[in-house]
């Protein structure tokens, strides 16, 4: 991902440099809290985030932000976003003062809650208002609220904000692009609902999906192709998601982990356990200990830069909130 500023303004001195002002660990997510300023770009850095595959998205905070990814470009302003791909050459610029965040998602997640993510790469959709609001809304408040200490159950919260991210770009309005794969989109659709809906059948297998929706299993392989997946990935991906969910919902142990597992379709108590700790790189029995308020670390992981007369996520923004435009343009 290259982020640039505008090279060829009015005047020399209107050229505005991207700065990361702050990045913001949130479990297995990253947000980066990016400023661009006038003059040449300086930023301060965190701790650095995975280099894995990803989406980003993009939310602006003020100004307004332009992007351009796989022929695509627009610009998006305050209470906006747009979804972007890291895995692919893509550009974020800005004609003056603007500041965002960027919140990388891993692909695999992303993948594993919403069908054909890359189309809505670019905003190739329109958004639904209402929920474009509410996610905005909602990762502006985690990066206020968590600027400088972590919130007391991270990977907990960054399940929920994936989960929603998903649902609210799910929500977009596909009708108002014509689009001749919209039958195929509404097949794979189908296809991940009565895969969730039937989680817990432990005989629930590729040749059984593909009954249930009356496909051929050819075809049901060639749906999971279109995002570079397989069925099998895709099915034990979303039972390892379910178990997360439900240990770390149960801090209390109301549940066994060997309930867990046979409640999301594990035949194996023990292959579950393994395959648990490769996608999440922990164990089911800690997962749901991290849910615990007393599993939190106490002191703050970060500080505010110094010189800075706010705390947090504010902190950040004093030196150029002032200079940035009082509302940003909408695509």
């Amino acid at each position: 991902m290259h982020l640039t500023g505008a090279h060829d303004g009015p005047t020399a001195g209107s050229t505005a440099g991207p700065a990361l002002r702050q990045r913001i660990p949130i479990g297995r997510l990253c947000l980066d809290l990016v400023a661009f300023e006038p003059g040449p770009a300086a930023g301060r850095r965190g701790a650095p985030c995975a280099e894995e595959a990803a989406y980003v998205l993009v939310v602006p905070l003020a100004g307004p932000v332009r992007f351009g990814q796989g022929g695509r470009a627009g610009t998006v302003g305050a209470g906006d976003y747009v979804l972007l791909s890291q895995m692919a050459p893509c550009e974020i610029a800005a004609d003056g003062a603007a500041s965002l965040l960027l919140v990388r998602i891993p692909a695999a997640e992303l993948r594993g809650r919403l069908t054909s993510v890359d189309e809505h790469i670019g905003r190739r959709f329109g958004a639904n208002q209402q929920m474009a609001r509410l996610l905005v809304d909602l990762m502006r408040g985690v990066a206020e609220q968590f600027a400088d200490r972590p919130p007391p159950n991270p990977e907990a919260l960054a399940t929920e904000m994936v989960s929603f991210t998903a649902l609210a770009i799910g929500a977009e309005d596909r009708g108002s692009t014509l689009d001749v794969r919209n039958a195929r989109y509404r097949l794979r659709r189908r296809i991940v609902e009565f895969i969730e809906s039937h989680l817990g059948d432990q005989d629930l297998s590729p040749k059984a999906i593909a009954a249930g929706n009356r496909i051929s299993l050819s075809y049901l392989y060639s749906l999971f192709n279109d995002d570079d997946t397989t069925v099998g990935q895709f099915l034990q991906g979303r039972r390892l998601q379910r178990a997360y969910e439900l240990l770390v919902a149960d801090p209390g142990g109301r549940l066994t982990v060997s309930e867990i597992a046979y409640q999301v379709g594990f035949k194996n108590v023990s292959h579950f356990s393994r395959t648990f700790s490769r996608q999440f790189g922990i164990a089911p029995r800690d997962a749901r200990q991290l849910a615990r308020p007393s599993a939190a670390p106490a002191s703050p992981r970060r500080r505010v830069p110094a010189g800075r007369g706010k705390a947090g996520l504010d902190g950040a923004l004093a030196s150029w909130r002032s200079a940035a435009p009082e509302d940003g343009a909408r695509a």
